[in-house]
């Protein structure tokens, strides 16, 4: 009997360390990596404006065209606004008065508004740092966008997020295209901004949503080698500052 008895006991032993050593998954989202902010990087956006034939201009454009090529358009979008002359348009000349209301000449180089301005004796190592330090800031809002094209319609959609744990107010939602123009100075050519289009935000509580579309005309995206880019902004704010871009291919 008592080696009958002694027999269970070791059989109970034997079962309590199988069941007590096998793992066991950790109840609704408790597993890893579920329930997690999703992580969002900032995206540094880079405006150059330039004119054709300016020879202050020519001393910059290609440090920043370089660094445009170095860089994943997921961290440096960088777009060359011709103010006067070859390729200029209204809206890059309103764009460049709007930042710099008493300038009259260029180059300008803006990153994610007037957060940092470049000047044209800047070299490649001063203008990666000032990316840089861009990058390192944490991102407020997230973007989605994607476009959609036919022979006469392209319509890009999207959503914009507030990923801060304040309030935002007054919001802009803008655009532009450009296009590499096979010209150094031009390979990221502005060829329109959406500035009578663009979405007006009031207010964007912590993780409250905005979705919008722009609809654009008569665009030949792979022939004329079209890029886009959609950005949100603070106009009303000291630096016009540039919260978050996204570039659209």
């Amino acid at each position: 009997m008592k080696k009958l008895l002694l027999v269970f006991v070791v059989i109970g032993l034997i079962a309590f360390l199988v069941v007590g050593c096998t793992p066991t998954a950790p109840p609704g989202d408790e597993g890893e990596g579920e329930g997690e902010p999703e992580e969002v990087s900032r995206v540094v956006l880079v405006e150059l404006f330039m004119a054709d034939g300016c020879s202050m201009c020519e001393i910059i454009e290609p440090i920043l065209e370089q660094l445009a090529d170095e860089y994943s358009r997921d961290e440096m979008i960088l777009v060359e606004e011709a103010v006067w002359r070859k390729y200029s348009t209204t809206e890059n000349y309103d764009r460049f008065k709007w930042y710099f209301p008493n300038s009259t000449d260029t180059p300008y180089t803006a990153l994610n508004g007037l957060n940092q301005k470049i000047i044209h004796t800047a070299n490649h190592s001063t203008c990666k740092s000032y990316i840089d330090v861009q990058l390192s800031k944490e991102a407020k809002i997230a973007i989605t966008a994607t476009r959609s094209s036919t022979s006469s319609l392209t319509t890009i959609t999207g959503n914009i997020k507030n990923i801060s744990s304040s309030s935002i107010s007054n919001l802009v939602i803008n655009g532009m295209t450009f296009a590499d123009r096979g010209e150094t100075g031009f390979k990221y050519s502005v060829t329109d901004i959406f500035e009578e289009d663009k979405k007006e935000v009031s207010s964007l509580a912590p993780d409250e949503s905005y979705s919008f579309s722009f609809i654009l005309e008569n665009i030949n995206w792979v022939g004329n080698h079209i890029h886009g880019v959609i950005f949100v902004q603070l106009p009303n704010s000291v630096k016009k500052e540039i919260l978050q871009a996204i570039y659209i291919e």
